[in-house]
Order: C-alpha cells, then structure tokens, then sequence
C-alpha cells in the first residue's frame, strides 16, 4: 500500500506537521520510580497520548505531551508510576 502524502501516520517528521505541546493542560503527572520499574512495557502499550519514552532500564513520560490521565500509573503493574499533583 503506498500512501499519497508525506504527512498520513505517526512517521511523518514533526518538521512537517504543527505540534501541539498538551503538557500544559494537566493537573496531575506521573514520576516514574526507575528502581522500580521492571521495563515491561505495559505504560508504553497502554498511553493514549503516546508519550511514554523507553530509556534503557526503565519508561518515563514526556511531560511535554502528557495530559496526566493517569492510564499508565494504573496499568503498571509493579506500581512503579505515581501520579503526582502539578505545582
């Protein structure tokens, strides 16, 4: 299948298409307890928004993108992600 755009799907570069940095909208983010975190990749699955960034040994969110929905949190098994108030 070939597509007819460069900007159809979530490989066009940002370059290209005008970004929108939601991280503003959130009350609320998740801290990522990297000791804890067994890397399994549940969050990275579960986040609407996309933003879960795999680094190595364990997954954080890109607070810039991250709405603070709080999916990854409750989806971690482990419970290595805490949702914490904005200040």
């Amino acid at each position: 299948m070939k597509f007819t755009s460069p900007y159809e799907g979530p490989w066009a570069s940002p370059e290209k298409l005008a970004v929108v940095k939601t991280g503003d909208w959130r009350y609320q983010r998740p801290a990522t307890k990297a000791a804890k975190c067994c890397h399994c990749g549940t969050c990275y699955l579960f986040c609407p928004a996309g933003c879960i960034q795999d680094k190595g040994t364990y997954f954080t969110a890109d607070l810039d993108y991250c709405k603070g929905c709080g999916i990854c949190a409750r989806a971690c098994p482990v419970k290595a992600i805490g949702m914490v108030r904005e200040v």
